[in-house]
């Protein structure tokens, strides 16, 4: 009898371990996505800041025009965008926004401060929009058997031209942001009867990858403007966190 009590106490620690092994794995794995805000919320930004603009040659070296038409797979030279660059140019207002909703892929990104700043559908994700234009940031799990670059050639890229029409795209290059190798995809495409331009850029994470996109109304007068001062001073304000 005495050895039955043994087993049975045995039994009951064993399943309990297992229960409580289950616990914490479901509330490491899925803990990130309990407070995931609704799609829509209104996002407020940690602080203000002001981040001076890229310099003229700063510009030349990232601007579109670096983009190239070769055949894709053959890289071009790769250049780095940082948050510190200066400039003799005025300053742009910019609000920093800290997203620590998805475990191991917690961020930190800059926009203008007159963006409207809202949680996307999907958890880490932001939809920033302002007169000229809208960002947007979602979180990319990318397959094991893959890697950023390839994904967004062989994934991304073709469903872009499968689901836009008059898809054009203008180049695809490598830079580093924040310290990670990212990759750019910029194409054309039209709205209704409206001309768009996007630049879509992939950042490398130790977990997820994100991808930043801004997406205009093309104008050949606007379009280098609208490069340097704002869509190159939010990228190089994104940077990976861990708190």
């Amino acid at each position: 009898m005495e050895c039955h009590l043994r087993l049975d106490k045995y039994r009951i620690i064993v399943v309990a371990l297992g229960v409580l092994v289950i616990i914490a794995f479901s509330v490491y794995t899925f803990g990130s996505y309990s407070n995931k805000p609704k799609a829509g919320t209104k996002v407020e930004p940690a602080k203000s800041v002001v981040t001076a603009n890229t310099s003229r040659t700063d510009i030349a070296n990232s601007d579109k025009n670096d983009f190239t038409k070769k055949a894709i797979g053959t890289p071009t030279k790769s250049s780095s965008l940082s948050s510190n660059q200066s400039s003799s140019s005025s300053s742009m207002p910019m609000s920093l926004f800290e997203n620590h909703e998805k475990i191991e892929n917690f961020y930190s990104i800059q926009f203008p401060s007159n963006s409207t700043v809202m949680h996307g559908n999907e958890s880490g994700s932001y939809v920033a929009k302002f007169s000229k234009g809208i960002f947007s940031v979602d979180l990319i799990d990318i397959p094991d058997n893959s890697n950023v670059q390839l994904y967004a050639l062989t994934q991304v890229k073709p469903a872009l031209k499968s689901s836009m029409r008059d898809f054009n795209l203008v180049g695809f290059k490598q830079l580093t942001l924040g310290g990670q190798r990212a990759w750019e995809l910029i194409y054309s495409w039209k709205n209704m009867t409206r001309n768009m331009e996007s630049i879509k850029t992939f950042v490398e994470g130790t977990d997820n990858a994100a991808a930043i996109t801004f997406s205009w109304q093309k104008q050949q007068s606007t379009d280098q403007i609208i490069n340097s001062m704002i869509v190159r001073p939010v990228l190089a304000s994104f940077h990976w966190t861990t708190k």
